[in-house]
């Protein structure tokens, strides 16, 4: 549908008031800076949060880390442009978010969207707590005396539903799932001393310690300030405490809940399992399509188009202010460099004991306050992927004895309620697409849904390593992988892996094939596994189709989607990027 120029401005401004994300609306209209884009191969690379160089000192692993980064945004962007043709009616049709490396976004408007940094689903399942108990929850996941908050509603878009399950997303951190996550140090007597902000996703820190795991190390040591973090500490183990190996690169396993980014042992990326930015372009992507239930309420916007966690402030808000702006004849996608960052602190409430500025014991660790794109635009907003709240040696008082709103610092939460997070997105003129109905209904002949892709001795590895959390609730850390392709080489042969999906297939034997004929695969047998596939805040029952996979001499290079059906049934769709074929492991 095409609307009037005044149509599309009330739509912009819409019912909530003037977003920045708006105004690049408004920009679009006003000034024709959207033509329709050359669909093409624009030549454009993803490129890391915040521009980051974590190898500044050696161009060629940085060139590295770009290439690797590169593929996996684009993997993860497919992926969202796929929808969920598996499991459920109008998840599919995703035409108004573009693939930048398609479309090129040179010439899109520019703007961010905001949402409070403190999770917000606290405040709403919890609202007669008094702010101790919140912000101790907030913190570590359990009431200000140790006890573990009541459970909450099973179902948040169905609240006349009964059934209630313990607060979730489980994990050490898995209670903070606003995109960004803290670890606070305590002194001897429990005053606060340093705080430490983190919203570096996942994929990024995965795909460095794929580069260089060295690197890695020497990151968490000056980011935490403690030069007595090992390699050993940071790998995964087996059962027998054995170093697990990546055939996807000949070296240690990255253990992501690792004792330095775990509960409060330290904060070094996101860790609660819908924290991930393959989640959210996922959520940007499924909130395009436009629902009957219409924009005005956010919450029941996502519930019509299920994507993201109600009550949330940030998937409601993000996908209430993407879809807005589709309705008002937009196409979007996530601006370079893609990712989720801090904004600054509004530090006019805060006081410390000697007067001296609150905001100059804030420090920038990683990322930056102001970024340029690779167009000369200046970006809206901050660009802090981590930052650390201490009062420096010299001063005769501690965090703790800083007050925000005249109450003591006692926990990270109070901090948090200080400033917002932000995605910035891109926008270029696209008619909307047809309103679509609620998705939820059931598919008449469903196919497999093809999940995660691992190797073997990964989902081994991550399987069998059992998360603690402070809900008590069974984790393992297959809930922290990522759905970075697995590398195999060309020529390959018998290489053991693991396909995760909804369906059990009985004792059948499930047909299982690629997008490249010259990749093939044979089925082993069928375990039953309970993990939140990354993304999802709750575990669930998934089924584990251990292969061996054979890549031919002529297989393509690059990533690859992946074809499940049941025996005798047509092919369903693939899922793209599970695999990523190279010419050599290196």
């Amino acid at each position: 549908m095409s609307y009037p120029f005044k149509t599309r401005l009330k739509l912009c401004l819409g019912k909530f008031g003037v977003h920045r994300l708006i105004f690049a609306c408004l920009l679009c209209i006003l000034f024709s800076c959207t033509p329709k884009p050359e669909e093409a191969n624009t030549g454009f690379r993803f490129l890391p949060p915040a521009f980051q160089e974590d190898f500044s000192d050696d161009p060629a692993k940085q060139a590295q880390l770009i290439e690797l980064w590169n593929v996996n945004l684009n993997g993860f962007t497919e992926q969202g442009l796929v929808g969920d043709p598996w499991n459920a009616t109008y998840m599919t049709g995703i035409t108004n978010y573009f693939n930048p490396s398609v479309t090129s976004p040179e010439k899109a408007a520019i703007a961010d969207i905001i949402w409070g940094a403190w999770p917000g689903r606290i405040e709403r399942y919890y609202e007669g707590l008094d702010s101790a108990d919140l912000l101790s929850i907030s913190d570590r996941g359990l009431m200000a005396d140790g006890s573990i908050p009541h459970q909450i509603p099973y179902n948040p878009c169905d609240l006349s539903d009964p059934e209630t399950r313990p607060y979730g997303p489980y994990g050490p951190r898995g209670f903070q799932d606003e995109y960004c996550e803290w670890s606070v140090q305590r002194d001897a007597n429990g005053v606060i001393t340093r705080i430490d902000f983190t919203c570096e996703n996942p994929e990024y820190w995965n795909s460095l310690w794929l580069v260089d795991p060295d690197r890695a190390l020497q990151i968490y040591q000056s980011t935490l300030n403690y030069a007595a973090i090992t390699m050993d500490d940071l790998t995964l183990k087996d059962a027998q405490g054995k170093t697990v190996i990546d055939p996807s690169t000949g070296r240690p396993v990255y253990n992501p809940l690792n004792k330095w980014n775990n509960g409060s042992g330290g904060a070094m990326h996101l860790t609660s399992t819908p924290n991930t930015l393959q989640t959210e372009i996922g959520l940007a992507t499924s909130s395009t399509l436009q629902r009957v239930s219409g924009n005005a309420n956010e919450d029941s916007l996502l519930c019509c188009g299920q994507f993201g966690q109600a009550f949330r402030n940030s998937d409601p808000h993000i996908g209430g202010s993407v879809n807005r702006v589709v309705e008002a004849g937009f196409q979007v996608t996530l601006t370079n460099p893609p990712g989720l960052y801090i904004q600054m602190p509004n530090f006019s409430e805060y006081q410390t004991p000697d007067g001296t500025p609150a905001a100059q014991f804030w420090t920038i660790v990683r990322g930056k306050e102001k970024l340029e794109n690779e167009y000369g635009d200046t970006l809206p907003g901050n660009f802090i992927l981590h930052a650390k709240f201490e009062v420096p040696a010299g001063y005769n008082y501690k965090v703790g004895d800083i007050k925000i709103a005249g109450k003591p610092i006692q926990w990270g939460g109070q901090v948090s309620q200080t400033f917002n997070m932000q995605i910035v997105a891109s926008a270029l003129s696209k008619s909307a697409g047809e309103t679509m109905d609620c998705t939820g209904g059931t598919l008449p002949n469903p196919t497999p849904d093809p999940q995660q892709l691992f190797h073997q001795a990964v989902f081994d590895g991550m399987h069998a390593h059992a998360v603690p959390n402070p809900m008590q609730t069974y984790m393992n850390l297959l809930s922290n992988s990522t759905f970075i392709a697995p590398k195999v080489a060309v020529g390959a042969t018998n290489i053991p892996m693991v396909l995760t999906t909804d369906t059990d297939f009985n004792g059948g034997q499930p047909g299982i094939s690629f997008d490249d004929p010259n990749i093939t695969a044979t089925f082993v047998k069928q375990d039953t596994v309970s993990y939140a596939i990354p993304g999802n805040s709750y575990p669930s029952t998934s089924y584990a189709l251990y292969l061996m996979v054979n890549v031919g001499s002529n297989a393509k290079l690059g990533t690859h989607g992946v074809f499940l059906n049941q025996p005798g049934q047509k092919t369903g769709p693939a899922m793209p990027a599970l695999i990523h074929v190279v010419e050599a492991i290196k």
